[in-house]
């Protein structure tokens, strides 16, 4: 896998995490109603990250990730 696929490809919707993020944040005191482009790229990088980590504990045989 290059450098460049790994930047390049988007795993998450913008819209599917800002809809989430702020029903969560509902609960809170204060009202929060953005969500900023910061909180987007750390999705993004815990979303690949728990992937690859997910993904190297499988064991070696098989050919379903489950």
């Amino acid at each position: 896998m290059s450098e460049e696929f790994k930047i390049s490809v988007k795993l998450i919707s913008k819209k599917h995490v800002k809809a989430f993020a702020l029903a969560c944040a509902e609960k809170k005191a204060h009202k929060l109603t953005r969500v900023g482009g910061e909180f987007y790229l750390k999705c993004e990088a815990q979303m690949k990250d728990f992937i690859r980590r997910y993904v190297n504990s499988l064991p070696s045989k098989g050919k379903t990730i489950i």
